[in-house]
């Protein structure tokens, strides 16, 4: 076997890990004599907990050919920090998302979601690594808008929702269909606002200095004030919004179009990725995260009902396959219900994710922060801040006038739950 290797990173390339990695990819795919070919999908700037990288196999002297997808841990010292996030993600592939496949060969496949075809994984300390097939082979394609600063339409953010409808609706087929449901969802209580998570990995600073960088650049400083009073709150409340509720499924986790794939055609595809985040909690908590993340107040105006409406309809649609009655397992009314109660977990969200989702490489520099090795420090480079400012501004202008403010200040246990925050 031979390694050409076409990578600009060498510093995030462990070429012993990987070339291990694909002596059990092609074990497992039968291959013997081979070469390949390693191409860097992320580096350095545009993926924080792992290094994706596309390994090309070929057989020496046939045609067969396999191209794979390989997530490795970032070879610094949050390696060491996120190796609970690996963990949670093989766990992830190996007792839900390869369920899901195997319960949707009872329906058609243009009805079934698409999601990647999982191949290889270890957690092994050093070697920590999972192969996925390379959805590139099959048309699927990574969305630049969200990064360009472009805005996503209607019929694109209706097609990533009522997909996620079918995501949602296979933990109730699953549920239905399958003995080993509870012991499985017991596995995934939320990982990322766990106690001792946000201590080994020093995200307990990152989420705090995250608001505070957004509550920084609130123009109206009562509301400034009145938030910055009740900063402190803000971990606890997220762990409340994230616990399982009457109504809950196996939640991505980490909804947004970063972690989407997209195929065009007749009709257009979707594909989910990454799922480090994946939690049993109620669905209400990836569409927020969504909807609060890439789109704004003028989008959630005009398109928030519709878009409620589509999804639950998908849900419906999708379960009817598998003779299970949505009315049932999640009647629309107690939907909503969450719904209402949950808007102010879209809105905290934002305020803590808003400063990296407004960020490209080309604006901010990562640093290693010795520390505190949680994600890095983000130093904004000249003219990078103009965007997340506006998108801070524009949700809490949003939030302000709809009451989601409120709700979120009462949440963090405001003495006076009725104060005026109006400017």
């Amino acid at each position: 076997m031979s390694l050409d290797v076409n990578i600009s990173e060498p510093d995030e390339f462990n070429c012993v890990e990987l070339h291990n990695c694909i002596q059990s990819v092609a074990a497992i795919k039968e291959i013997r004599d081979y070469t390949y070919h390693v191409d860097i999908v992320s580096g350095k700037g545009a993926n924080y907990v792992a290094n994706v990288f596309r390994i090309s196999i070929v057989e020496s002297g046939t045609d067969k050919k396999l191209s794979v997808i390989v997530k490795t841990l970032v070879n610094t010292l949050r390696q060491d920090v996120f190796r609970e996030l690996h963990k949670r993600e093989v766990l992830a592939y190996m007792e839900v998302i390869d369920k899901f496949v195997d319960l949707q060969t009872v329906i058609s496949i243009d009805k079934r979601i698409i999601l990647p075809k999982f191949i290889f994984s270890s957690v092994e300390m050093n070697n920590e690594v999972i192969v996925l097939e390379d959805m590139l082979l099959s048309g699927f394609i990574a969305d630049s808008k969200v990064a360009q600063f472009e805005k996503l339409d209607y019929p694109q953010v209706r097609l990533i929702l009522t997909e996620l409808a079918k995501f949602h609706g296979l933990s109730f087929v699953f549920e239905y269909k399958r003995q080993n449901f509870k012991s499985i969802q017991s596995d995934f209580e939320d990982i990322i606002f766990n106690e001792q998570f946000l201590d080994n990995s020093k995200l307990r600073n990152y989420f705090v200095e995250s608001f505070q960088t957004s509550l920084n650049l609130i123009d109206k400083t009562n509301i400034k004030e009145n938030l910055e009073q009740n900063k402190d709150n803000i971990l606890d409340l997220l762990r409340r919004y994230t616990k399982p509720r009457k109504y809950n499924v196996f939640c991505h986790g980490d909804y947004w179009i970063n972690n989407i794939l997209f195929k065009e055609g007749e009709e257009q595809k979707i594909c989910f990725l990454d799922f480090q985040a994946m939690r049993f909690a109620s669905p209400v908590t990836d569409i927020l995260y969504f909807l609060y993340i890439c789109t704004d107040s003028k989008f959630r105006a005009n398109y928030f009902t519709d878009l409620i409406n589509d999804y639950h309809d998908s849900l419906k649609s999708f379960l009817d396959l598998f003779q299970i009655d949505a009315d049932e397992v999640f009647p629309k009314n107690e939907f909503e219900n969450d719904l209402e109660e949950m808007l102010p977990f879209g809105l905290l969200v934002a305020l803590i994710e808003l400063k990296l989702v407004t960020t490209t490489p080309d604006d901010v520099e990562i640093t290693e922060n010795m520390d505190t090795p949680g994600l890095g420090d983000i130093i904004y480079m000249p003219g990078g801040e103009e965007l997340y400012k506006l998108r801070v501004n524009d949700v809490i202008d949003e939030s302000d006038a709809n009451g989601v403010l409120n709700q979120l200040l009462n949440d963090l246990n405001v003495k006076k739950p009725q104060l005026s925050i109006t400017s």
